[in-house]
C-alpha cells in the first residue's frame, strides 16, 4: 500500500541527466522537453529584444519531470520560471511555492483572451498562479493496419466497454501483443490516473452528482469506495488479468516515446491517450511529422465510450494541460513575467499551437484562420464541449498516486476487493476518516 508524500518521494529520482544549470544567467526556466518549441522560441525572442540578457534553459525529459520539479521547489532551488502540470498548481500554490500573477496580468493586453474556465486549472483560492500552455481531450487511438489484419471496421466507433474489449480480443487473436494498452502502474504517473482510470470511471456510473468521480465536490470529501471505482478496476482486471489483452509489464518498460512508436509500428492495437498524439506520435514540437492525410493512413481515433449501462454517459472526456508559473522565490518577478509573456506572445504561441496540433486556450488563437483550418482540431475541440476537469485542489496529487498504485496492484493480479480496501485505507491515512466517504 502506498503512503504518498509527493515531495518526499521526489528525492528518489533526484537529479536527471543533462539538468545542470550554468552559473552565468540572469534568469532560468525549467520545462518539459515536449514543450521545447514553445519555450525556446519564446526565450529566443525575449533575448533578441533584450540584448545582453541570458536565460538559462533547463530542458528535462518527461519521465521523472514531476519529481524533479517537486524536489526543486521543496529545496528552494527552483528556477525563476517552472513548467507545471495543471493538476499540481493548487498543490504548489497552497504551499507558497508559486507567485500569484494577478497584479501583473492586469497590465498585459493579451490576458483578456483567456477564459475563466481555462484559467481555473491554473488558479488557487481565486488567484491566478500560472498561464496554461494548452488544453486537451482524451480518446482511443488505434492502428489501422492492425484493425485491417483483425477484420475490424475502420472508421471505428465503439459504443460500450464491451465493444472495445471485443475489438481487443480480435486484435490479440491476430497477433497484436498489446491489443488494448490502458496506462497503469506507478511509472505511468498521472497518465495512469487521467488517460485510463478517470476516463473509464466517468462512464462507469451515473453522471448525476459525483458518484462516478474521485471526490464529492460539494462536501470536499474523497470517495474511498463506490460502484464506479469497482467497475473501473474490473475493466482493468478484464484487460490485464482475465484476458491478457495487454502485457502488464509494458506499463513499466515503455516510456512515452516508446509507447508512441509501438502504436505506429502496430505493436499496440488500441492506446488510451489524448489529443496531443496527433503530433506527439511523431514529435511533440511539430517537427518531422507527416501530413494529416499521411497520419490518417496510419492511425485513427474514437471517443472513449461509457460502460453501456442505462443512464450512464455514452462517451466520456476529461481535460488537462500544462502551465508555466513563476517561483515565489524568483529574485526579479517583474523580469520573469516579461519572459513569461514573451513565451505566450500571440505569434509564438499560435505558431507552436498550430505546428503541434494542440488545442487552444485563448480565444484569439482559437479563432485565428491558421488554427481553424486544422480539421483534426475542429473534431477534437468538438469533444471538449462535454468534458470535465481533474480535482485541482490540494491533495489531488496524493489521491492520484494512490489511484496509480491501485492500477499497479491490478497488474500484479490482486483482486478488486483487496485493491479497493487498500485504496480506502490509504485515503484515510492521508486525509482522516472524516474526509473519506463510501458510496453504495
Amino acid at each position: 500500500m502506498l503512503k504518498t508524500h509527493l515531495l518526499a518521494a521526489a528525492a528518489a529520482t533526484a537529479i536527471l541527466a543533462g539538468a545542470a544549470m550554468p552559473v552565468l544567467a540572469d534568469m532560468s526556466i525549467e520545462y518539459n522537453e515536449d514543450f521545447a518549441g514553445l519555450v525556446e522560441n519564446g526565450v529566443k525572442n525575449f533575448e533578441a529584444a533584450n540584448p545582453g540578457t541570458k536565460i538559462n534553459l533547463v530542458k528535462l525529459p518527461g519521465d521523472g519531470y514531476q519529481d524533479r520539479v517537486a524536489l526543486d521547489l521543496a529545496s528552494g532551488s527552483a528556477p525563476d520560471l517552472i513548467m507545471v502540470d495543471s493538476f499540481l498548481v493548487a498543490e504548489y500554490a497552497g504551499t507558497n511555492y508559486l507567485l500569484p500573477l494577478d497584479d501583473m496580468l492586469k497590465g498585459w493586453d493579451q490576458f483578456q483572451y483567456y477564459s475563466k474556465g481555462l484559467l481555473d486549472v491554473a488558479s488557487y483560492n481565486g488567484k491566478v498562479y500560472a498561464l496554461p500552455t494548452d488544453t486537451d481531450v482524451r480518446m482511443l487511438w488505434y492502428n489501422r493496419a492492425d484493425f485491417a489484419k483483425a477484420g475490424l471496421p475502420d472508421p471505428w466507433m465503439p459504443k460500450t466497454w464491451d465493444d472495445v474489449l471485443a475489438a481487443a480480443k480480435k486484435l490479440k487473436a491476430a497477433g497484436v501483443s498489446d491489443a488494448w494498452l490502458i496506462p497503469a502502474g506507478t511509472k505511468q504517473e498521472e497518465a495512469a490516473t487521467m488517460q485510463g482510470f478517470y476516463m473509464a470511471m466517468l462512464g462507469a456510473g451515473s453522471p448525476d452528482g459525483d458518484a462516478n468521480r474521485l471526490r464529492v465536490r460539494a462536501d470536499d470529501k474523497w470517495i474511498g469506495d463506490s460502484p464506479a471505482i469497482r467497475k473501473t478496476l474490473q475493466l482493468y482486471h478484464d484487460v490485464y488479468a482475465d484476458n491478457a489483452l495487454a502485457v502488464g509489464s509494458d506499463n513499466y518498460t515503455l516510456d512515452f516515446a516508446a509507447t508512441n512508436k509501438a502504436l505506429l509500428d502496430g505493436k499496440i492495437g488500441i492506446l488510451a491517450s489524448g489529443s496531443w498524439e496527433n503530433a506527439c506520435l511523431w514529435d511533440c514540437n511539430g517537427k518531422n511529422i507527416p501530413s494529416q492525410a499521411d497520419r490518417d493512413k496510419i492511425v485513427g481515433w474514437a471517443p472513449w465510450p461509457g460502460n453501456g449501462e442505462p443512464g450512464n454517459k455514452t462517451t466520456t472526456n476529461i481535460s488537462g494541460g500544462w502551465t508555466i508559473a513563476i517561483s515565489a522565490k524568483a529574485p526579479d518577478p517583474a523580469n520573469a513575467f516579461k519572459v513569461l509573456t514573451a513565451i505566450f506572445d500571440k505569434k509564438n504561441f499560435l505558431d507552436w499551437t498550430v505546428a503541434g496540433h494542440r488545442m487552444a486556450v485563448r480565444s484569439d488563437i482559437a479563432t485565428d484562420p491558421a488554427y481553424t483550418a486544422d480539421p483534426f482540431l475542429a473534431k477534437a475541440t468538438d469533444l471538449a464541449k462535454d468534458t470535465t476537469g481533474r480535482d485541482t485542489v490540494p491533495g489531488y496529487a496524493k489521491v492520484s498516486a494512490l489511484v496509480q498504485q491501485m492500477t499497479a496492484e491490478i497488474l500484479d493480479g490482486k483482486s478488486v476487493d483487496d485493491v479497493v480496501k487498500e485504496y480506502h485505507d490509504g485515503l484515510v491515512d492521508e486525509f482522516g476518516a472524516d474526509k473519506v466517504v463510501t458510496i453504495q
